[in-house]
């Protein structure tokens, strides 16, 4: 097994692991369809267990780095487009380190500076996703693959954003979303933290799933 597979295997581990302590201190325990990432992995809103969400996600992320690096150099000399999405899993994956370690070293970093947490979230999230699906596309098309891989990638975005705009359009009244909404009756679909922890998912399926392409077209992984 390669290096990259190796740190692959970890970052899932990191994160999974890092997630389950956590949630196990969580105050009142966690409901992982009606509460978002952010929470589990907040000093302000779990104070005991925050920081193994907090520390697995910034490791998680960072041993991603080798992946990002061999989809960097697979790139060089292919087209624009597979450069660049290389170039923001890269930009993704910092921003992603940036975000656990936030978590780590400030209660709540948006009280100081604001939004702070949330554009940091989203430049990574959306940073990764639109590297991997440009990637996936790509090297899926040269290797002879079908496209549900691209699929895995896009679908959780275009789910959280049919889904919050139905909450614009016909639920302006709920607020952000919570453990009440379950207890309000609210459509598991509306909830913004089931998609956000599916969209999780799919960016780590979806780097596993790009690594075994190349290592299914003869190239060392």
């Amino acid at each position: 097994m390669g290096l990259a597979w190796k740190c692959y295997g970890l970052s899932v581990l990191s994160v999974v692991a890092g997630a389950l302590l956590a949630a196990r201190v969580y105050p009142g325990g966690f409901d992982w369809a009606y509460q978002v990432m952010s929470a589990l992995a907040s000093q302000k809103h779990n104070p005991e267990g925050g920081a193994w969400f907090a520390g697995g996600l910034a490791l998680g992320m960072a041993l991603l780095f080798p992946l990002a690096y061999r989809f960097f150099k697979d790139a060089a000399g292919r087209s624009k487009r597979e450069r660049l999405g290389a170039v923001l899993v890269f930009v993704g994956l910092l921003f992603g380190v940036g975000v656990g370690v936030e978590r780590l070293l400030f209660f709540h970093l948006s009280d100081v500076i604001d939004k702070a947490h949330e554009l940091l979230a989203l430049l990574s999230f959306l940073s990764l996703f639109v590297g991997l699906l440009l990637l996936a596309t790509s090297r899926g098309r040269r290797a002879g693959a079908r496209i549900w891989p691209s699929l895995v990638v896009v679908l959780p975005l275009l789910a959280i954003g049919a889904s919050q705009l139905a909450v614009y359009l016909d639920q302006r009244d709920l607020g952000w979303v919570g453990t009440d909404w379950r207890e309000m009756g609210v459509p598991l679909w509306y909830s913004f933290a089931f998609w956000q922890w599916l969209a999780a998912g799919s960016l780590w399926a979806s780097m596993g799933s790009l690594l075994g392409c190349r290592t299914r077209v003869g190239e060392s992984a």
